[in-house]
């Protein structure tokens, strides 16, 4: 072989370099040069080295900036397979790495949308016949997938012929199969309102986690029939277990299927004692085996040699473990321990019955979050919301170290870890200084607009990976750049359950831009 390649590759470079146009699905292997049948009747990209050098002279893939970024701006289809059939990873900087990796997931989500397709006309062809009920047996053998996955995949096809904005979505690149089988599945919709709400979120599905579109969809599920929610909740606590598997290295699982309050209030028991643990002095287990550990202690009434004499008030106050960035402020075993919820005072009066929020887990039924809200121990907080945003507001400048009011109304405030898509209870979070504190600087630098709760890896992220981070106090949106210099934006948590959560872009987002 030359260095041009074979006669077939010299022709098919030719043809990529030039190639422009997306395609539905249905046609793409009909249509793109760069892809044909392999050998064992799979699918392969061919020429890819005489693509490179096409696609080099005539975009410059190999460049980086934004010359790769337009190239690969395509909307997925045969255009974009032929483009990263062409890409040489190595010859690419860090950003345009980023947008290769992000180019190569909208292509995989189109390709996904056409197999669903395909499964979709199968299942609209057997409907009524006997086959019907065991194409999800054909789909297992033929994809070498458990009966469970071949289900899903079932279940995705399916709900993209009833939900057209879903097979849109993955079509476009913006949703793939796990996210596509979260908005046809997650809670008990009809498909109209589940429609409603898909078009609700189409803007923001591509940077949605999976959970994320869980939570929404059952908000939404919980909304729309709140009697019929707080039945399912109650037929499903009937059903709650504790369950043992054993699995290698004389190790084994503990499972429990709790009501969500009882849940959060067991794993807040574990993470407080193990955080006291993890911060005796001396300590050499992680925070994972202390929380282990924590766990079998509280169960069997075990004396924890590590703890003994450790309680959330034994650390010294005003201190900090080794090791903590001196813009961070952490939450004693106390602050950790507990469960918050957000209720509006329309449902916890009873004129209503809204979805409330727990945090760490989402959406819950108003009479479950009543229960916890009038519970003998519990803390009332009465938080101020911006009215149009339903955004928590807080203006007041303190010292250093947060007081106790102002450290509760951040974490009400955010709810959780501010980092795009974590879910870490903002009680269990690092209390972090936007801008790091500066002992000797004028003016306040302890108030709310330059607080937020990070999970410790995030916070990690942002004291030594490189990632850093403004708050809108307007909209209370924050925007993470990367090392890569891309920009997320994390939208703010809204204080008021009720309302309709603002989107925002990083283009609504305080520089840098």
């Amino acid at each position: 072989m030359d260095d041009g390649g074979t006669g077939l590759e010299r022709e098919l470079a030719d043809l990529l370099a030039v190639r422009i146009g997306a395609a539905h699905p249905y046609t793409a292997l009909e249509l793109s040069p760069a892809l044909g049948p392999g050998a064992d009747g799979g699918v392969r990209v061919h020429g890819h080295a005489a693509a490179s050098r096409a696609l080099t002279h005539d975009g410059g893939l190999t460049a980086g900036g934004p010359a790769i970024e337009a190239a690969l701006a395509d909307a997925p289809g045969p255009s974009l397979a032929a483009k990263l059939a062409g890409a040489e990873p190595a010859d690419l900087d860090d950003t345009s790495l980023v947008e290769l990796l992000a180019a190569w997931e909208r292509l995989a989500a189109w390709a996904q949308a056409g197999s669903a397709a395909a499964l979709g006309e199968l299942l609209h062809r057997t409907r009524g016949s006997s086959r019907h009920e065991f194409v999800v047996d054909e789909v297992s053998a033929s994809l070498g997938l458990s009966r469970h996955a071949a289900a899903q995949h079932v279940a995705v096809a399916h709900g993209a012929h009833a939900i057209p904005e879903v097979a849109d979505a993955m079509s476009a690149g913006a949703v793939d199969r796990r996210k596509a089988e979260a908005l046809v599945s997650t809670g008990r919709l009809d498909d109209a309102r589940r429609r409603e709400v898909v078009r609700e979120l189409r803007p923001d599905l591509e940077h949605l986690t999976v959970r994320q579109i869980r939570d929404r969809l059952r908000r939404a599920e919980i909304a729309a029939d709140p009697a019929g929610a707080a039945e399912r909740h109650t037929e499903a606590r009937r059903t709650r277990s504790v369950v043992l598997e054993p699995v290698d290295d004389a190790m084994a699982y503990l499972t429990a299927y709790l009501p969500a309050d009882d849940a959060a209030r067991a794993f807040a028991a574990i993470d407080g004692t193990g955080v006291a643990m993890h911060r005796t002095p001396g300590e050499v287990r992680r925070l994972d085996e202390c929380r282990a550990d924590a766990l079998v202690a509280l169960v069997t009434g075990a004396v924890e040699p590590a703890a003994a004499g450790v309680t959330p008030s034994a650390r010294p106050s005003g201190t900090r473990p080794s090791g903590t960035h001196p813009s961070s402020t952490h939450p004693s075993s106390t602050q950790a321990s507990g469960v918050q919820v957000t209720i509006a005072a329309s449902t916890l009066l009873g004129t209503d019955d809204l979805p409330a929020i727990l945090a760490g887990y989402g959406p819950i039924p108003a009479p479950m979050a009543r229960t916890i809200a009038t519970d003998p121990d519990a803390t009332w907080q009465r938080i101020l919301t911006d009215p149009v945003s339903g955004v928590l507001t807080d203006r007041s400048p303190l010292s250093y170290r947060p007081s106790p009011a102002l450290r509760a109304a951040v974490v009400a405030r955010d709810a959780t870890c501010t980092f795009p898509g974590c879910f870490v209870p903002a009680s269990r979070g690092d209390l972090d200084h936007i801008e790091p504190f500066e002992r000797g600087h004028d003016g306040p630098q302890t108030h709310g607009d330059n607080l937020h709760p990070l999970c410790r890896a995030h916070h990690r992220a942002k004291t030594t990976g490189g990632w850093s981070v403004a708050r809108d106090p307007v909209t209370g949106a924050s925007t993470w750049t990367s090392p890569t210099q891309h920009r997320y934006v994390r939208a703010p948590y809204r204080a008021d359950p009720a309302r309709s959560r603002p989107r925002l872009r990083a283009g609504d987002a305080p520089p840098p831009f």
